[in-house]
């Protein structure tokens, strides 16, 4: 009996631990999220700044926190989002006022990987239970 109250007791903590962390990945995406948006808007009339700036960003969160999966979204966000960023300036759906390349600026193709990466990863802490 007292076998049992100790293997329930430890599923429970180990739930617990799970939500902890659950949350804590949900905070900690949101912070890095809104942060980078504070930098690449207080920053964005600097091309090379802002990329490095996400660039940073996500070497950062990818050192403390690892996911093999996020590279492979990071790509994958890396090469659609700008697609449809090019295809969509040139028809002129809309401008930016520093394009580099292709009517768009050098750091937004690391900006849509790295917003694909914090998205997903927030939308799934809320998914997984």
């Amino acid at each position: 009996m007292a076998n049992m109250i100790h293997e329930s007791s430890a599923e429970h903590v180990a739930q617990g631990s799970k939500g902890h962390t659950a949350r804590f990945g949900i905070i900690r995406d949101l912070f890095i999220f809104w942060f980078v948006i504070f930098l690449v808007v207080l920053c964005w009339t600097n091309n090379i700044l802002v990329t490095a700036i996400l660039i940073a960003a996500y070497g950062l969160r990818s050192y403390f926190w690892p996911n093999r999966e996020d590279h492979a979204l990071y790509i994958g966000g890396a090469i659609l989002g700008p697609i449809a960023e090019i295809i969509a300036t040139r028809v002129g759906i809309w401008q930016y006022t520093i394009p580099t390349f292709l009517n768009i600026p050098l750091w937004l193709p690391f900006a849509w990987g790295f917003a694909t990466v914090l998205i997903i990863r927030i939308a799934l802490a809320f998914v997984k239970k």
